[in-house]
């Protein structure tokens, strides 16, 4: 009977697919989905309303066509943009390229500041679900055996947040993608708000702050990696974590994020 059926392993599977659905089905009916965008009830599991989800996708075709493939800023219809564009061109950045969901302003800088606190961290599974729509064309150019690697934050910080919403951004996009999520470096010294510290001071301020688990990693020499974060500012953060990969053999580096801030 037990090979008839698959396996005693099959079936436990089984079993535990249908408890997860019936308790998925009983939070539904306790507490009711509501959309991050407009706060009304929908009927569909997810973080956004069916008309929400469209408005935020097509916010972002819009600004896919419209960004530097560098540092993800948005350029005008006739800029040149194969070397980077004029606010990037010519200028060491860590990584390799950029991309992001949109601009960081309206629904979008919501929804990033709301994802900053662990209460909300089931934004992000719908938040890298958009950008993996959204960005569907650049992320399918990625190499089959790219690698997934969050920003990581200071332990101490890790601690008061109770989360790190790069990780669940990178947990998403790897699910998504069909691709690893690794964490092949560390932040090695805390920082201290970046927010509040002008462009010098972030750069100053990140320099040496993270550090590779192995140097070199053989597992990471020549490998691509998707680096990602929530927000994409100066760059200055996503530059020095891009160089700590590189320094341990990874050969290019593309960063994700859900919002540039202009």
């Amino acid at each position: 009977m037990g090979a008839m059926l698959g396996g005693p392993g099959v079936i436990s599977r089984a079993i535990v697919r249908g408890m997860g659905a019936c308790g998925r089905a009983a939070a539904d009916l306790v507490f009711p989905w509501h959309c991050a965008v407009c706060g009304r009830d929908h009927a569909l599991r997810g973080a956004f309303c069916p008309p929400c989800r469209a408005r935020l996708l097509g916010d972002g075709a819009f600004a896919e066509g419209s960004t530097c493939p560098r540092c993800a800023l948005p350029v005008g219809p006739h800029a040149r943009v194969d070397k980077g564009c004029s606010q990037c061109r010519g200028r060491p950045l860590g990584f390799d390229a950029a991309m992001a969901m949109g601009p960081y302003q309206g629904h979008l800088r919501e929804l990033c500041l709301k994802l900053k606190h662990e209460a909300n961290a089931w934004l992000a599974p719908g938040l890298s679900g958009l950008l993996a729509t959204a960005r569907a064309a650049g992320l399918a150019a990625l190499p089959r055996d790219a690698w997934i690697v969050p920003v990581p934050l200071h332990w101490s910080r890790r601690l008061g947040r109770g989360f790190n919403q790069a990780e669940e951004l990178a947990r998403g996009l790897a699910s998504s993608l069909g691709l690893p999520l690794l964490r092949p470096i560390r932040r090695v010294r805390a920082t201290g708000h970046l927010s509040r510290m002008k462009k010098a001071e972030r750069h100053e301020a990140v320099r040496d702050a993270f550090r590779a688990r192995r140097v070199p990693d053989p597992r990471l020499k020549g490998r691509t990696v998707l680096l990602v974060d929530d927000i994409l500012t100066t760059g200055a953060t996503t530059g020095a974590a891009a160089r700590a990969l590189k320094g341990a053999g990874a050969r290019r580096v593309v960063v994700a994020v859900v919002a540039r801030d202009l």
